[in-house]
């Protein structure tokens, strides 16, 4: 997706961002498992500012959750919301998957993560 340093999420540490409408379940369990941070509905600011799952990719530390909230809210209220949203929208599976391979990321969703600690069989 985009990198650009004129875009708003490198102004928020943000390196680079996907977005989808809606991840499968079965991804969305393996992204929050993997993810430095998982950010879902059952935050205030995320149920209110977020109406679309993304990943949020950092090359080097992931920013305080104090900064990923004030991006939420300033995407949420963004004048080109859709063209932004549609402008990084994630083609397909594989393209994120060597995205976030060996990088950390966020994750951040509209519906709500099972808390439970994975534990594999």
């Amino acid at each position: 997706m985009t990198s650009y340093e004129d875009d708003p999420h490198s102004k928020f540490g943000i390196d680079e961002i996907y977005i989808q409408e809606g991840f499968d379940l079965d991804l969305l369990n393996k992204l929050h498992q993997r993810a430095t941070l998982s950010l879902d509905c059952e935050e205030t600011i995320v149920q209110k500012n977020v109406s679309h799952d993304m990943i949020l990719i950092f090359h080097k530390r992931v920013p305080s959750k104090n900064m990923i909230y004030r991006f939420l809210q300033f995407l949420n209220q963004y004048d080109d919301k859709d063209f932004y949203i549609k402008s990084n929208t994630l083609l397909n599976e594989e393209e994120l998957f060597e995205a976030i391979k060996l990088k950390k990321f966020v994750l951040v969703t509209h519906r709500t993560l099972s808390k439970e600690t994975y534990s594999p069989a």
